[in-house]
């Protein structure tokens, strides 16, 4: 059976409605047994005291009218006994019904039948001294009778009250120990099933980010759910896109070898024309063929980073990643590009900080500091400022180039490293570009295993800066 996401909820969610169910269950169950407790105590037993107690008041008025009766033999107090005495024996009926101990009903009997030779004896009109004390003896069995039963009535209240206490006290141990359980189990569920969907899920997402950086590998779900058939058809569109992404990159290199056949040919034409040529070239002439190898070297430019920018979107390009210092890697280039900023009145700087050598690629990291520089030549007007530094990071080695050009909008600031994007203050200010120069240095920074981003204010300037990672001893081969 296949085990969908929503079986798997319905499942984790059937178990926790399960353990509530069984703790609601127990938790009415107790409390029923502990109202019948209740009742029982608060009806029977304290209805049995009360006639207990009553009782003992007529047994006290029977033996007063009895002793009125003897001494005066008058038949009204010999009346008002005997009202007495039926209603003693009504409420002896009644409280034989409520009883239910054995013992107690004996008691009970045994109170009713010395009750019962009592009354004979009253009636006797029997005044023997024997007899009378006789009598007397059998109300205080009677009255200690009724007072052995109010006693245990009143014993088996508080044992009941008790009872009550410990089975509430159980009950609430119990629910809580079910409720705790209910919660554990249900944050169990909870995380069982919130891993079998996240934990694809997180592999899904490395592999699209895998994908962006150009590498096309399988992703492996052990799962048999929707999330696997969504891994299926990712590993699908990833073998198309890999086979796109190598068509691409083959007819691009076919492109730029096509482009390169009659470039050089336009060179060699430049060459011939300017240097053996029979005729002396003319001023402007010279100026026409200057411009000509200016373009042709520009279009030679744009051919081969576009070429290798397609190679990296491919996962084609290769890196020769060794320990380098990125002082005396960057010293160079900006050096070449100090020429350049005498001509502008650009004051060009340059301060390396001591840090360790970083594991990069030497001429694949030459490009993107000299696309960086060369940038910010480009977008500082005259008399402006150029910063470079190199200095610590956090894993590794920096490089920052600050300049004092137009700066760049914040809403345009995610998008620059974006393949052909072009801001609105570089195109409004005539500044000629194709696009991909960022996006080519970002693609070689990101292969190398570092990052690289951007801060500008408009107005004030723009800072780029590059990241990589520290050489460790023992590391080699590719990031």
């Amino acid at each position: 059976m296949k085990l969908t996401i929503y079986r798997k909820l319905m499942i984790g969610f059937s178990i926790v409605i399960f353990f509530m169910l069984v703790a609601t269950a127990y938790v009415l169950l107790e409390l029923h047994r502990v109202t019948g407790t209740s009742r029982t105590a608060l009806t029977v037993d304290v209805q049995a005291i009360d006639l207990e107690k009553e009782m003992r008041t007529i047994l006290y008025e029977e033996e007063r009218y009895a002793d009125r009766y003897f001494m005066a033999r008058d038949t009204v107090y010999r009346n008002v006994f005997l009202e007495n005495n039926k209603l003693f024996v009504k409420y002896l009926d009644s409280l034989a019904g409520m009883l239910t101990d054995t013992h107690e009903r004996q008691t009970l009997d045994q109170a009713g039948q010395i009750h019962d030779s009592h009354f004979t004896s009253v009636l006797g009109a029997d005044l023997r001294p024997s007899v009378v004390n006789q009598r007397a003896d059998a109300m205080d069995k009677v009255r200690k009778s009724l007072d052995d039963l109010i006693f245990r009535r009143q014993h088996a209240v508080d044992a009941s009250i008790q009872s009550i206490d410990r089975a509430t006290e159980r009950s609430l141990k119990v629910a809580l120990f079910i409720a705790v359980g209910a919660l554990l189990a249900a944050i169990a569920a909870a995380l069982i099933i919130t891993r079998t969907i996240t934990r694809p899920i997180g592999t899904l997402v490395a592999g699209t980010r895998e994908i962006a950086g150009g590498s096309f590998t399988r992703i492996q779900i052990p799962s048999r759910d929707e999330i696997a058939d969504l891994a299926r058809a990712f590993n699908s569109m990833s073998a198309t896109l890999d086979q796109v992404n190598r068509f691409r990159a083959e007819m691009m290199q076919h492109i730029s070898h096509e482009i390169r056949m009659p470039l050089q040919s336009i060179l060699s034409a430049h060459y011939l024309l300017t240097e053996k040529a029979e005729n002396p070239v003319s001023e402007p002439q010279r100026k026409l063929l200057h411009g000509i190898r200016e373009n042709v070297q520009k279009i030679a430019h744009f051919s081969n980073q576009f070429l290798d920018l397609s190679k990296v979107e491919a996962g084609m390009m290769q890196y020769n990643l060794n320990p380098v210092d990125l002082a005396s890697m960057i010293k160079p280039i900006v050096d070449d590009a100090a020429v350049l900023a005498a001509r502008k009145e650009i004051a060009l700087s340059f301060v390396a900080s001591a840090i360790p050598p970083v594991f990069i690629d030497r001429d694949r990291s030459t490009e993107i500091f000299g696309n960086l520089i060369n940038n910010a030549l480009k977008y500082t007007e005259n008399g402006g400022k150029i910063e470079v530094w190199v200095g610590p990071c956090s894993f590794g080695g920096q490089v920052g180039v600050r300049d004092t050009g137009p700066g760049i909008p914040k809403e345009d600031l995610p998008k620059i490293f974006t393949k052909f994007y072009r801001t609105n203050t570089a195109v409004k200010g005539g500044k000629r570009g194709t696009g991909i120069g960022l996006a080519f240095v970002k693609a070689l920074v990101e292969g190398q295993g570092g990052r690289v981003y951007a801060n500008s204010t408009v107005g004030v300037g723009s800072t780029f800066t590059v990241e990589f990672p520290a050489h460790l001893p023992g590391k080699t081969g590719a990031p």
